[in-house]
C-alpha cells in the first residue's frame, strides 16, 4: 500500500505531469487535487488502512524488541528514524561503520567518542541526509553501542597474573574489553593476506590437497605484525608497556578462534613466559 505522497508520485508519472510548466498551471492543480480525492476515496479503503496500521504497528514492536539493549534516549531515536524512513534500521548501519575498524574497542574517553562521531557524520549525512540535525544523537549512540559491544563475556583462562591482571584492570579502570579489541583484530588480519609479512606466510596443502597459504604463527618476531600495530595504539595507558602481553593474548585467540592448535599455546608460553610476560 502506498502513502500519498508516493500515491501522487505514481500518478503524476503516469500522467506525465510536469509541475514546472506553468502555460498548464490550472490544469496541473486540478490533476493534483484529484490525485489526492483518487487516493483517499478509491485507492484507499477502512479495511486496508486497519490491517496496515497494525502490521507497522507489529514491525515497530519488533524493531524496538531488537534494540532494546541501548537506553530509552538512543532506542526512541531509532524507532522514530525507523517510522519515518521506510523501516530504516540505523542502528545496523552506524554499527557496522563503527566495528569496521578494530581501534572502536579501545575508546575509553569522552574526546575519543566525539572525534568519531565528527568523523563519521559527514559520511552519514551524504548519504542519509535527514541525520543532518542530529549530530548530538548519533554521538550518544557511538557511546551506547560501545557499551553494548563491549560488554560481551571474557573468556580469557588463566595464563599468567600478570596478563589476567592486565585484561582484569584495564576492564575496570577503563572500560575497555581489550580481549574483544584483539579478537576483532585478528579476524580482519586472518582475512586479508596482504597484513601479512612476507616472511611469515608458508605454503600448505588443504585436506582437498588445494595449495594454500596460512599464517606462520609459529615465528619468534613481529607476530600478527604487532609492531606496527603497537606503534598505532601504544598511546593507549592501559597498552604503553604491554606489547608482550598483546602477544600473547593474540596468540591465545588466534590458536583457540582461528586455527584450532591449542596444543602449540603451551610451548608458547614456556619460550615467553620467563622472559617479559
Amino acid at each position: 500500500m502506498l502513502k500519498v505522497e508516493e500515491y501522487i508520485l505514481q500518478r503524476k508519472q503516469e500522467d506525465k505531469l510536469n509541475e514546472f510548466n506553468l502555460d498548464k498551471k490550472v490544469e496541473n492543480i486540478k490533476k493534483c487535487i484529484d490525485y489526492i480525492f483518487e487516493y483517499y476515496n478509491n485507492y484507499l479503503n477502512e479495511e486496508d488502512v486497519s490491517e496496515k496500521k497494525i502490521e507497522e504497528d507489529e514491525k515497530i514492536r519488533k524493531y524496538r524488541k531488537q534494540i532494546s539493549q541501548y537506553n530509552d534516549e538512543v532506542a526512541d531515536w531509532l524507532v522514530n528514524i525507523y517510522e519515518k524512513q521506510h523501516n530504516q534500521k540505523l542502528n545496523n548501519v552506524i554499527g557496522i561503520m563503527l566495528e569496521s575498524d578494530c581501534m572502536f574497542y579501545l575508546l575509553h574517553e569522552e574526546a575519543d567518542f566525539r572525534a568519531l562521531s565528527y568523523e563519521i557524520y559527514p559520511k552519514l549525512i551524504k548519504k542519509y541526509s535527514y541525520l543532518k540535525n542530529d549530530s548530538e544523537m548519533i554521538f550518544n549512540f557511538i557511546k551506547d553501542h560501545y557499551r553494548i559491544k563491549k560488554e560481551s563475556k571474557t573468556d580469557v583462562p588463566y595464563i599468567s597474573d600478570k596478563l589476567n591482571k592486565w585484561v582484569e584492570n584495564t576492564s575496570k579502570q577503563y572500560d575497555v574489553n581489550i580481549e574483544r579489541f584483539a579478537f576483532k583484530y585478528l579476524d580482519k588480519f586472518f582475512d586479508n593476506e596482504h597484513m601479512w609479512p612476507r616472511t611469515h606466510k608458508i605454503r600448505v596443502r588443504d585436506k582437498e590437497g588445494i595449495m594454500r597459504t596460512r599464517y606462520d604463527y609459529t615465528k619468534t618476531n613481529n607476530l600478527f605484525n604487532i609492531d606496527k600495530l603497537y606503534i598505532k595504539v601504544s598511546h593507549k595507558p592501559f597498552i604503553k608497556g604491554k606489547k608482550k602481553l598483546l602477544e600473547i593474548l593474540m596468540i591465545y585467540i588466534w590458536l583457540t578462534d582461528f586455527e584450532g592448535d591449542e596444543g602449540y599455546f603451551e610451548k608458547y608460553l614456556s619460550r615467553v613466559l620467563g622472559k617479559e610476560a
